[in-house]
């Protein structure tokens, strides 16, 4: 697991900035980053499973997720994120799915 810092910024403050965020204490869990969306400013900054543990230099890892959405909400057009990247987490999920095509059927031909 690593600790990055990361620096986002948007063309307008009305541009949203691509991901989804999950948890919160509300529902006793991590802050997390759900999905993050094609061509979107945090596009292959962030990665799914990325766990929040700051916004704009503020603590989040107590912050509901009204919270955490409201700090977000009044970055502005600049967001900076700490997150603890858990490469053993949903990134790697998606490294496991076939690149190829499937060389084998469920259903045996009798």
């Amino acid at each position: 697991m690593a600790t990055m810092n990361i620096q986002l910024s948007k063309q307008s403050v009305g541009d949203p900035w691509g991901f989804r965020l999950q948890g919160g204490q509300d529902f006793r869990q991590q802050l997390m980053i759900k999905k993050v969306l094609p061509d979107s400013p945090c596009m292959g900054r962030l990665s799914a499973g990325d766990a929040v543990v700051g916004i704009n230099n503020y603590n989040a890892k107590q912050l509901t997720h009204a919270q955490a959405q409201n700090l977000i909400r009044q970055s502005g057009n600049n967001l900076q994120l700490t997150v603890i990247r858990n490469q053993s987490g949903l990134d790697r999920i998606e490294s496991l799915k076939p690149k190829g095509p499937v060389k084998f059927s469920p259903w045996r031909q009798q």
